[in-house]
């Protein structure tokens, strides 16, 4: 119980801890919200506040009380933000801007970003951060002086119950990072790559108006490759390969992600793999392998930034994209949007739109570190998230023209312009549209003849026809 001759002390220390700390921490401290070494100035300056206020109030034997208080305000910031965060399963563009406004409000600047922005990652650390940086601040003389008061003893356990509670944020941090909130997909196609396989009487492939040059009846190459270019090699073998069903076909020709088909390369399980370039560490492992590659050109396509149709957005600059996965442009109101987050999405490490996106578009600027749930294994995943997570407009995402236009179509999505042009052929062939990726068919050194033959003959004005046929830039 508090006694009367404290209670004046206690209520204006209730206010201090209210009012006066959330103002220090939450001004100075704005920008930790995007950046958590930003927020030391502000717990430092807090501190500092407190040891002052102690010092020339000499509580030096009321410290108990001035921890009550600044206890409360941690157990009611904290309190409210867990149970927000709890109500709204940590979807933070669900959650109304009222919240901290009128809850958290003497956190000021930090509250207001929060809400306009849905920056809550780092939000409970300035409340946690206030209460040990104060306690620090009115502990200062006796850690100075190596002087502790003495806690008693039905306090420890409370003390421990306290520093578990400190860790909320972490738990908050991992549990964000697992969540994630389904995605409207109403409009958008399944990619069904059993219309790309060969030897089915599929129209969707292409195919020349007369028969190849090139006739392939036996020791077939094997093929794989990315994803996006499955409709290129199963055209490929379509034409050239003779006397085949499509049972036999389909372990010859296979289909898979960037990664793995790179890998079947080099373990000799696929004799040409067509892609994009190789990352630095597939090269790496090749070498490792002493495997040594041929890389053949056989056309160019775009690399490409999608968005949600209802994004005002249609236009962005070369710089503006680096500034955005770099994280130093968080908000579209920055480039011609809404006042809402940017959600950055990206692909897997190695994976071929990530290595373009590495390569082409960053250049050697360092991509911010993506939570967890903005980073995507598969292309299709990607699109639908930029279609609408959390049934909003704010996300972005990358990925290539052909599959995004005509394998994994989702009306939802637009593709941007950059620098002001637009990903169409015309522009990829001129060169104006500045994200140009090329499609290499990338066999072994020790290849065989049949291999060599048929990347020679991709590379021919038949090959190069039945490229541009299936949606591609071609060579020629």
């Amino acid at each position: 119980m508090i006694r009367k001759k404290n209670r004046a002390s206690f209520c204006w220390l209730l206010i201090r801890s209210f009012v006066w700390t959330p103002l220090i921490v939450g001004s100075v401290g704005v920008f930790g919200l995007g950046w958590w070494w930003a927020l030391i100035p502000a717990l430092f300056l807090n501190g500092l506040s407190w040891h002052h206020y102690n010092k020339k109030y000499e509580f030096k034997n009321k410290i108990r009380l001035e921890v009550s208080t600044l206890l409360i305000a941690l157990l009611y910031y904290l309190g409210v933000f867990v149970v927000v965060m709890w109500l709204f399963d940590f979807n933070y563009i669900e959650i109304p801007e009222l919240y901290p406004l009128l809850l958290v409000m003497p956190y000021n600047l930090a509250s207001l970003f929060a809400s306009g922005l849905a920056l809550y990652n780092n939000l409970a650390w300035f409340f946690i951060g206030a209460f040990w940086s104060a306690i620090l601040g009115v502990t200062w003389d006796s850690l100075s002086l190596k002087h502790f008061f003495k806690l008693p003893r039905r306090y420890r356990v409370g003390f421990v119950v306290l520093l578990l509670v400190s860790l909320a944020p972490v738990y908050q941090h991992i549990i964000r990072s697992q969540h994630y909130v389904d995605t409207y997909t109403s409009n958008s196609s399944e990619l069904n790559l059993n219309q790309y396989r060969p030897f089915r009487d599929d129209k969707k492939l292409a195919h020349l108006n007369q028969p190849a040059n090139l006739k392939i009846a036996d020791h077939y190459p094997r093929l794989n490759g990315a994803t996006a270019a499955y409709p290129i090699y199963s055209a490929v073998a379509q034409t050239i390969y003779s006397g085949l069903n499509a049972k036999q076909a389909a372990k010859i020709i296979q289909v898979g992600t960037t990664p793995k088909a790179f890998n079947s390369l080099i373990n000799k399980k696929a004799d040409v793999v067509f892609m994009a370039a190789p990352s630095s560490e597939q090269v790496k492992a090749a070498k490792k392998k002493h495997i040594h590659l041929n890389l053949t050109k056989l056309g160019s396509e775009a690399f490409v930034f999608l968005v949600n149709k209802k994004n005002p957005v249609n236009n962005l600059s070369v710089k503006q994209v680096q500034a955005i996965y770099q994280r130093k442009t968080i908000s579209w109101l920055s480039v011609g949007g809404k006042p809402t987050l940017i959600q950055a999405f990206q692909r897997s490490k190695n994976s071929g739109s990530q290595t373009a996106m590495e390569g082409l578009v960053m250049k050697g600027k360092k991509m911010a570190t993506p939570m967890r749930y903005q980073e995507e294994d598969g292309m299709g995943g990607l699109i639908d998230d930029v279609a609408g997570y959390n049934n909003n407009t704010n996300a972005i995402g990358y990925s290539f023209r052909f599959y995004t236009t005509q394998m994994k179509q989702n009306k939802n999505v637009k593709l941007l312009k950059i620098n002001g042009y637009a990903p169409t052929t015309k522009n990829i062939r001129n060169g104006k549209y500045p994200f140009i990726a090329n499609v290499y068919a990338i066999s072994r050194r020790d290849q065989t003849e049949n291999s060599k033959r048929l990347v020679q003959w991709l590379t021919s004005k038949e090959g190069q026809k039945l490229i541009n046929k299936t949606g591609y830039v071609g060579l020629k």
